[in-house]
């Protein structure tokens, strides 16, 4: 008596007798063999199946019997990231695939599997929330919890970061960035929680400051969204984008003589011990190290800086501002009158 595997809606189970194909040769397989190559995972899955390594060969199991099939979907690298979202979101794995979305640092209109998958979710769960239909940039949810149109202010904190990072490779979500007021109940977000960081209708629970805090935080969304490395971004990094922000959203501009200055008077070598990270950095040097990063001059070269920051180790952001723009720290905190750093 043999025993072989049968996939169900419901599942896997062994069922006897079965006569075996004559490539096994009449050789005896133990129930227990089958079960566990399905123990070990597949060796590789796709939206229809999965391949499980068996003991006379491939077992092939569709993938509506595979436990955690989305999470096992998404971990296969070998299939484009817009496959694996749309299944997994198709099967139910909102979270994890919402999160697969955000590890890439190219646009999201490049994939176009992944940006219809993540259209999609976004008119689906703005249906649910009961956002108006359309393609809005930004929605918000007035103090009544009812929605409401974005303000003038709104949009304009938006617009500030967009401009400060002009480069990244937008868009970075798809669907209206949704505001939701510190102490309104929401099914869009937990109480407390400060947003949600995600491909598709992220949520932000706008902090003080009006538009220039909302601007930083929105900068900050965007960072997020960027397929930062797994540590986060360096916090020179993040605190002197938000600097930059609040300067833009603030109207004071990024004056580079003033800038320069400051650079220059905390010079070279504190530069490089902020960027290795071995003490909390100074938010004004931070912005000013920024700004030098993305003055209007140089700043099609942040992308790059971001790409090697993303595979660099911590202490490792002074050769990646080097070799992104070929730029030395001494020359980064030169006088204002020696001239612009080298490109």
């Amino acid at each position: 008596m043999m025993a072989r595997a049968v996939a169900h809606s419901s599942g896997l189970r062994l069922r006897a007798p079965w006569h075996p194909p004559r490539w096994i040769h009449d050789a005896p397989v133990d129930p227990a063999l089958v079960l566990l190559a399905l123990a070990h995972g597949p060796v590789r899955v796709d939206a229809r199946a999965a391949w499980f390594g068996g003991p006379f060969g491939a077992l092939v199991v569709p993938m509506a019997s595979v436990p955690d099939r989305g999470t096992r979907i998404l971990a296969e690298a070998r299939l484009p990231l817009g496959e694996r979202v749309a299944a997994a979101l198709a099967w139910g794995a909102t979270e994890p695939a919402l999160r697969a979305a955000a590890t890439t640092s190219a646009p999201l209109s490049a994939d176009a599997t992944l940006d219809s998958a993540l259209r999609r979710w976004a008119q689906s769960e703005a249906a649910r929330l009961g956002l108006p239909p359309g393609e809005a940039a930004m929605a918000a949810i007035g103090d009544d919890g009812q929605p409401r149109p974005a303000s003038a202010e709104e949009r304009a904190a938006l617009g500030d970061a967009q401009d400060i990072l002009a480069t990244l490779a937008w868009p970075r979500w798809r669907g209206p960035l949704l505001l939701v007021p510190y102490g309104v109940a929401h099914p869009a977000i937990a109480p407390g929680q400060a947003r949600v960081v995600r491909a598709a209708l992220p949520v932000l629970r706008p902090p003080e400051g009006g538009r220039a805090g909302l601007a930083v935080a929105i900068g900050s969304l965007a960072l997020a969204l960027s397929a930062p490395p797994a540590g986060g971004w360096p916090v020179w990094l993040e605190r002197g984008v938000a600097g930059c922000v609040h300067a833009r959203a603030t109207g004071s501009g990024i004056p580079e003589r003033a800038m320069a200055d400051r650079r220059a008077c905390a010079g070279a070598p504190a530069i490089a011990t902020m960027l290795a990270g071995t003490v909390p950095p100074d938010g004004d040097l931070a912005t000013a190290v920024v700004a030098g990063l993305l003055h209007p001059s140089r700043r099609q070269r942040w992308p790059d800086l971001l790409e090697l920051l993303r595979h660099a180790p911590p202490d490792g952001a002074a050769g990646a501002v080097a070799l992104a723009y070929g730029l030395s720290l001494e020359r980064l905190a030169a006088e204002p009158g020696a001239g612009a750093p080298r490109r």
